[in-house]
């Protein structure tokens, strides 16, 4: 009789402990690989602002030095490069601090996931606008041709290669971006049907 009356308890705390024990894996490993994808996506950010800053660091001083030097539609080239490139090295300076004062392990399972995402849709988002910017050249590349105007045709061509160079900064960096951010996916999916398969069972 003792035996029968400390079975439902003893039922019951085993049943509770099956029910704990897949929620304390998940967030353990949740934990882990969050961190583990966070720094890996923090790491290719800052590859990559640091390729931008040197890309616009190089267009400072050539497009200052070739203002000054060169003639015609040329002049306005370098000046619009020089220009536009003040714009990037400053987002590339404020994303590399930014990315230098965020604590990785700080960062929770839900909120990784979502930066993670945000940044896919940021990416995709300034391809569209960097081909934008590309026919905005050619339109005044153009323009400027028929209108015999060196200031529009540099300015165009100028837009053309900087829209061109930031569509395939952006699209690389997506196409690397992704696939850190589908794993991430992949793992919370994978572990949600775990923890969801150990209740159903118990």
């Amino acid at each position: 009789m003792c035996y029968k009356k400390n079975l439902p308890l003893k039922t019951i705390l085993f049943g509770l402990i099956l029910l704990i024990i897949p929620d304390l894996l998940h967030a353990q490993n949740g934990t882990f690989d969050t961190q583990f994808y966070a720094q890996k996506s923090f790491e290719l950010q800052k590859k990559g602002m640091i390729f931008l800053g040197s890309w616009a660091t190089l267009n400072i001083l050539s497009g200052t030095s070739g203002y000054f030097l060169s003639e015609n539609s040329s002049r306005y080239f370098h000046q619009m490069n020089a220009g536009w490139n003040l714009v990037n090295i400053g987002i590339a300076g404020f994303a590399l601090y930014n990315i230098s004062m965020t604590d990785v392990s700080a960062l929770g399972y839900t909120q990784s996931i979502s930066e993670l995402q945000n940044l896919d849709k940021l990416l995709l988002l300034n391809a569209g606008l960097d081909v934008g910017y590309m026919a905005t050249g050619a339109w005044l590349w153009e323009r400027g041709l028929r209108k015999n105007s060196n200031r529009l045709e540099g300015y165009g061509k100028s837009l053309v290669l900087q829209g061109a160079f930031l569509f395939a900064f952006d699209l690389v960096l997506y196409m690397m971006h992704s696939p850190i951010t589908g794993e991430l996916l992949n793992l919370s999916e994978n572990l949600t049907l775990t923890t969801n398969g150990f209740r159903i069972d118990f």
